[in-house]
Formats: structure tokens, sequence, C-alpha cells
């Protein structure tokens, strides 16, 4: 028989700030795609996180906070792992194809997010949603910066930078909304694959 959870404490709150965050995402996202985001409660995120309410609300005061959480968590992820493998690199091909790959995995290993925050972003207050829009618009800029220095050395033809770095987004996106479909025949590193194909071609002198 298993123990039950130990309930962190406001101490520990304080010491321990991105565990907490880190449980009450993780809880947020599993009851979320389990339940439905009008079923389930602050309180009931709290307690399956083992985290005391108190606590809890010291993070977030309603749902749609955690909404914003989770695509903070996302874009966070996506941003900490590429400034590493970046690092010091200079070819912007190069550079480019590593982010392309690190997002599309990354929207992959985090795709009950993702999904989440499609499914339920239109259903946000205007100030979360204009918050998690804004992100969206922060991973495109990622994309875009990369893209601009390409054109800047005559690696990379002239494109409209910003809708050539939301096509990418959406490439992204179309494996977690249409998996169903593409999964039949390819896997993520084909997918990948070939999607890089299209991107370069349609950037490469």
């Amino acid at each position: 028989m298993g123990h039950p959870r130990k309930k962190l404490t406001v101490l520990d709150q304080i010491t321990a700030s991105d565990k907490v965050r880190r449980k009450i995402i993780d809880v947020a996202s599993a009851l979320y795609a389990k339940k439905g985001f009008t079923a389930t409660s602050i309180q009931e995120i709290s307690e399956k996180a083992g985290v005391s309410l108190p606590v809890t609300y010291h993070y977030v005061k309603k749902k749609s906070e955690i909404m914003r959480m989770i695509m903070e968590d996302v874009l966070s992820m996506f941003q900490n792992s590429l400034t590493e493998q970046i690092e010091g690199i200079h070819d912007p091909l190069e550079k480019l194809g590593i982010a392309v790959v690190l997002y599309f995995r990354v929207v992959d290993q985090q795709k009950e997010k993702a999904l989440l925050i499609y499914q339920k972003s239109n259903s946000l207050e205007k100030a979360s949603k204009s918050r998690v829009m804004q992100l969206e618009v922060d991973v495109s800029n990622i994309f875009g910066e990369i893209i601009r220095e390409g054109i800047e050395q005559e690696v990379f033809k002239k494109v409209d930078v910003d809708l050539m770095a939301y096509n990418i987004i959406m490439m992204a996106h179309m494996w977690i909304l249409k998996g169903w479909h593409f999964k039949k025949r390819l896997t993520l590193d084909k997918y990948i694959d070939l999607q890089l194909i299209t991107i370069m071609d349609g950037l490469k002198k």
C-alpha cells in the first residue's frame, strides 16, 4: 500500500519553488487532459500534486493562470535547450536545423500540454489569452532571428520572415494535431527530416 504524499509547506515553497511549480504544471496538465478544464478544480490540482492549497494559490489564483504557466513551461524548455545547443555555432543553416529539430521534439514530448493550449486558449480571460499569444510570438521570434541572420549573411534568400517562422511553428504543431494521420506511415524522425527539406528548400539560395 502506497504512502500518502507529504504536503509541501510554505517553507518548502520558498526553498523549492521550481519543484512546486513543476508539480502544479504536470498534475494540472494530466487532469485537464483526463477530465477537462472545466471539471478540474484548483483544490483537486493541489491535492493530486501533494502541495498545500495556500501554496498552490501562491502560484495561481485561477485555473486560467495554469494554462499560462503550461505555455511558459514549454517555451522555457525550448529556449533553455536551444541556448545550450547552438552556443558557439555561427552558421545560420546549422543553427536553424538544430532549432527546428529541437522544437519539433519538445512539442512532441509535451504534446498533452500543447493540445491543451490549442483547445482551451480561446476560453481564457483576456489577460491570460494575451500572455499565451505573446509566448507564441516569442517562439516565432527565435526562428525569425535565425532566419534574418541567414538573410544578412546571404545564406538564405529574402523571404517574409514572420510568415516563414510561423510556418515552422505550424509544421511542429501539425504533428500533434494531425498525428492520427501521419503516424500511420511516418516516424517522428522521418516527419522532421521531410519538413526540414521543405523549410530549407524555401530558404536556401
